[in-house]
């Protein structure tokens, strides 16, 4: 029971000493409340805080997962170049592993953008030019100072169309080059043997071959209007203007040109981005893998043989990489890498940062996923 202090000297009466008691057991009630109120409030803060930061590691990266899928899934490399928020922006160039680890600054303000890896250098196009980096000493080397709009690396070798449309080959060590016979390129692919080309006859694009070398030039395509090409070991896709965005293709020949099926694609709209279609198609075991712009920009997949389709990812993908049987994307009007395993059906982000392309280097040997034990969380 609450007892008031009085003074040895102090008399009150009971009225008064009843007012005070009531007054001590209000005062001492109120303090109760809001200590229970603030207890139970900072708990609910800490459970939540941990809650939000659980479900963030958990969703961005493979630290707090031990499944078969992740367990399975390769770690890559991942070489990507942002933005800067300016109104003439200046490219940097970063590098992450695919577990989302290892996030790091390559080159700030490198200025590089349509990158391309090989196992000592990083190629891309930096003022108008031509450079390479050092991937061993970070360092910079002009390759073709100028009027460079595209370009691919083959070997030693690198085809590239001109500011005015011209296509020309120069070998790297050499430094000899050579102009083709075409009068406006747009697109490029390059095999062993071969380099095709699509060319701009104002009306439509068509198709043409040359041999490595530039000689031996001969039209592939008769009534295509042809846009952004890819290839696999036998064969050029092609998504046609002339029939409604639907993809093609056709033997490396010139032989059996044909509809593949009755699928659209990403196709130019009059500024062809691309140096070739590899960003929105590509072939592996099978099937061509497709961004169809009649499911809102999805990614499908169609049987080759019995032209069977089906959806593989479910969101508007942008641009894609595929890499053994990894898929590496990014969602449309969205921040972000993400990949799927279309094999055991792992998905994952792999970065939040604002991209504005990215390349997979295949040379980099990475060691297992960094998983946490469940037992350590």
């Amino acid at each position: 029971m609450q007892r008031l202090q009085l003074n040895a000297d102090e008399e009150i009466t009971r009225k008064e000493y009843l007012k005070r008691k009531k007054k001590k057991a209000n005062s001492l009630k109120k303090r109760s409340k809001i200590t229970y109120f603030m207890f139970f409030f900072v708990a609910f803060l800490i459970i939540y805080i941990l809650t939000q930061f659980y479900v963030y590691r958990k969703t961005n990266n493979f630290k707090y997962t031990a499944a078969l899928e992740l367990e399975a899934q390769k770690v890559y490399n991942i070489y990507y170049v942002t933005e800067g928020y300016t109104y003439d922006p200046v490219y940097s160039l970063s590098s992450i592993h695919s577990d989302g680890f290892d996030e790091k600054v390559v080159y700030s303000n490198s200025g590089l953008s349509d990158i391309f890896v090989t196992k000592d250098f990083i190629y891309g196009l930096k003022q108008k030019g031509v450079y390479r980096l050092n991937r061993e000493t970070n360092e910079f080397e002009s390759i073709i100072e100028k009027d460079v709009l595209k370009y691919v690396l083959k070997d030693d070798m690198i085809y590239y169309i001109t500011l005015d449309g011209k296509l020309n080959s120069l070998n790297i060590s050499t430094k000899e080059k050579k102009e083709f016979d075409v009068d406006i390129a747009t697109e490029i692919l390059v095999d062993d043997n071969n380099v095709f080309v699509v060319k701009d006859e104002k009306i439509k694009k068509v198709l043409i071959a040359f041999d490595r070398s530039g000689e031996n030039k001969r039209e592939l395509t008769k009534d295509s209007n042809v846009s952004y090409i890819i290839q696999d070991k036998s064969k050029i896709y092609y998504v046609n203007k002339q029939d409604s965005n639907k993809v093609y293709c056709i033997n490396k020949d010139g032989s059996n040109e044909e509809k593949l099926a009755d699928i659209v694609s990403v196709s130019d709209k009059g500024d062809i981005k691309e140096v070739d279609g590899s960003k929105y198609m590509f072939v592996n075991d099978g099937y061509l893998y497709y961004i169809n712009t009649e499911d809102g920009n999805t990614l499908w997949k169609v049987n080759l043989e019995t032209k069977e389709k089906e959806v593989v990812i479910s969101v508007a993908v942008e641009i894609l990489q595929n890499v053994d049987s990894t898929i590496f994307y990014k969602i449309k009007n969205e921040m972000g890498v993400y990949l799927f395993n279309y094999d055991t059906n792992f998905m994952s982000q792999v970065t939040k940062r604002k991209v504005k392309e990215f390349y997979i280097d295949n040379y980099t040997e990475i060691g297992e996923t960094q998983v946490t034990n469940k037992n350590q969380r």
